[in-house]
């Protein structure tokens, strides 16, 4: 039987509970306490101290970090005190201690991701780093050039992208023949963790190739988001406002992608995500995406995660992670300025 592997999780948010049930066992009371949405996600109809939810063998929480060292003992406490509460990213990469990390970030705009990675990736330890996987281009490709310089595999993936309900709806395409354009209604408020779903749901259809981007709108986050809520450093684009309410891709080989985020207030306490795809034929609807039916897509990315960490090699193409942050900085020059943006005006290419 292989080791478990020993993960080491930054940032006790959400998203480290809602990634960690599925490879951690968890004291339920505890869960219902110290992240009640993921325990209302997860919790099962038929025992409230069981977590309905797929499993993904052979990870143990080795040491968490947080800023917040109560956040990091809660979180901890929740997964049945297997990880060990460390005071810093530097602390907690350490090969004896650890064999991978986990850089979670719910609501973030990516700006503290190049710092949170580099110590991991410098030490030769795999790195998930949970999207959006860089604030810009400039720290995307940073991040890639020293996962390559280091030789250590590096991931990103957004629930969306990697969703079993969206791949069964995918299924259904060829009831209207080729698709040429799909519509995707985001969701808003919520910054660049948001609108990096709606671009990756286009992706789970359509994949890379991307070759322009047009954008315009202007919604403000909602009243209640807290003021920290992508604290980056382009307060005007990616801190105080949401300007990417319309994102139109436009692909190489013609195909089109339009992703719609509308402000949060229009669809509250909602995450659901929908897809509308259309050809020359008619047009298709997607059921709702949205928390119970990311979970397929959890599981495969965590599957993902164990096979790179047990190969060393990485499982999705650093090209492909690239091209969904050029993406954005195309999308917000384009609001800026007005006109479509190549994405080669961003890479450089």
């Amino acid at each position: 039987m292989k080791r478990k592997i020993r993960l080491g999780l930054l940032r006790c948010d959400t998203h480290a509970y809602w990634y960690a049930p599925f490879f951690a066992r968890c004291d339920c009371d505890k869960l219902r306490i110290n992240d009640t949405a993921c325990y209302n996600i997860f919790c099962s109809l038929a025992d409230p101290h069981k977590l309905d939810i797929p499993w993904v063998p052979g990870f143990t929480i080795a040491s968490c970090w947080d800023e917040d060292a109560e956040r990091a003992k809660k979180f901890s406490a929740t997964f049945l005190g297997t990880a060990n509460v460390v005071g810093s990213p530097e602390e907690m990469a350490n090969k004896k201690a650890i064999d991978a990390a986990f850089i979670a970030d719910c609501s973030g705009d990516g700006h503290d991701k190049l710092r949170l990675a580099r110590p991991f990736i410098e030490k030769g330890i795999p790195v998930f780093i949970d999207k959006p996987f860089a604030h810009n281009f400039k720290d995307a490709k940073a991040l890639v050039g020293l996962a390559k310089k280091h030789r250590t595999p590096i991931m990103s993936a957004s629930l969306l992208e990697y969703n079993t309900v969206a791949k069964q709806f995918a299924q259904r395409f060829g009831e209207i023949g080729e698709v040429g354009m799909i519509v995707v209604k985001g969701v808003g408020g919520v910054g660049l963790a948001g609108i990096i779903h709606g671009i990756a749901l286009v992706r789970n259809f359509f994949g890379d190739g991307v070759e322009s981007v047009q954008a315009m709108g202007n919604v403000p986050l909602h009243e209640s988001a807290s003021r920290k809520l992508n604290a980056g450093g382009l307060p005007d684009f990616r801190a105080k406002r949401v300007p990417l309410n319309y994102i139109h891709m436009q692909y190489a080989n013609d195909k089109q992608g339009l992703v719609i985020n509308g402000p949060v207030d229009l669809f509250p306490d909602r995450c659901d995500f929908h897809a509308t795809a259309h050809s020359k034929n008619g047009t298709l609807h997607s059921p709702p995406i949205g928390d119970p039916e990311f979970m397929g897509g959890g599981k495969v990315i965590f599957e993902l995660f164990r096979k790179m960490v047990r190969t060393g090699k990485p499982v999705i193409p650093y090209e492909s992670i690239l091209e969904k942050i050029a993406i954005v900085d195309a999308a917000l020059l384009s609001q800026k300025r007005g006109r479509t943006v190549r994405l080669s005006e961003i890479s450089g290419r």
